[in-house]
């Protein structure tokens, strides 16, 4: 905890003041004549120690680039999340292609910070990436404990903390299931949250799958009506609900694009639409954050 043993160093201090000989505590003092006392040996000691213990507090402040090999249940989100980044920073750093689909005993590198790692090339120089990411030249340096600004070493990889990631960069996202009308966001709606959004469209509209992966449900399940559900691998997992008719079946494998029901008026619906929902480690979380 930053601070903590500044704090307790202090106390440590005011309580040897109450204990040990005036004499010793004079010794601290300096003098009318401009000289010092002794400095006694405890002194010195916690001197030490306060500077051991605040060097370690900065280190383990410092951002840290980590290899980390994907668990069961795991998605980009809940990567990102326990180890305090985002999304982008994580499919920018391994240039994920598909990241919609990692699997268990993949290996990601991690950035313990939202920001991306610059890999120097010949004439660079810390202002000169701090320029191009357009972060504080500071921000650099401390992250990366550089002692002269002006001597890279030229391979080497520079963590940016609060770098933008670059708009060419790949992101995780699905695909549109139709092409309809929103008529209802992801959010408070008539005093009931919405876990999803509403595509409406005539009743038969083919309807897509946003991304490749097992199914794990088609039939009817209550307020959802017909239900087509699909599991994406790493914890993410999309529902289509109100359905007519489901095209597939639970079990099968299914690919981006494919055919999985049409349309309909089943369940809890006032109209013809599709309720579309996207499930990222286990919560429902925003569609339209992850559609293009």
């Amino acid at each position: 905890m930053p601070g903590l043993y500044k704090t307790a160093a202090a106390m440590l201090i005011l309580g040897l003041a109450c204990f040990v000989p005036a004499g010793a505590v004079s010794a601290l003092e300096l003098e009318e004549d401009g000289e010092s006392g002794e400095v006694p040996l405890y002194y010195l000691q916690l001197q030490e120690f306060i500077a051991a213990k605040a060097e370690e507090e900065e280190e383990a402040l410092r951002p840290r680039l980590l290899e980390y090999t994907v668990e069961p249940g795991d998605c980009l989100y809940t990567i990102a999340k326990r180890f305090g980044t985002n999304v982008d920073t994580l499919i920018h750093l391994n240039n994920l292609a598909n990241p919609s689909l990692i699997h268990p005993g993949d290996r990601l590198e991690v950035l313990t910070v939202v920001g991306c790692v610059h890999r120097v090339v010949e004439g660079d120089t810390v202002s000169g990436i701090a320029a191009a990411y357009g972060v504080d030249e500071a921000a650099i340096i401390k992250a990366n404990a550089i002692e002269d600004p002006t001597k890279l070493a030229r391979g080497e990889r520079i963590i940016v903390p609060g770098a933008t990631v670059s708009r060419s960069a790949p992101r995780l996202y699905f695909r549109w299931p139709l092409k309809g009308r929103l008529t209802s966001g992801f959010g408070w709606r008539s005093g009931k949250f919405h876990y999803g959004i509403d595509l409406a469209a005539p009743y038969g509209t083919p309807f897509y799958a946003a991304a490749g992966g097992r199914v794990t449900y088609a039939g009817y399940r209550g307020s959802y009506g017909i239900l087509v559900e699909v599991d994406h691998g790493g914890g993410c997992l999309t529902r289509y609900g109100h359905a007519s008719k489901a095209a597939v079946s639970a079990g099968q494998r299914i690919s981006a694009g494919q055919l999985l029901g049409y349309v309909g008026l089943t369940g809890n619906t006032t109209g013809p639409h599709l309720h579309f929902e996207l499930h990222m480690g286990g919560k429902r979380v925003n569609p339209l954050a992850y559609l293009p």
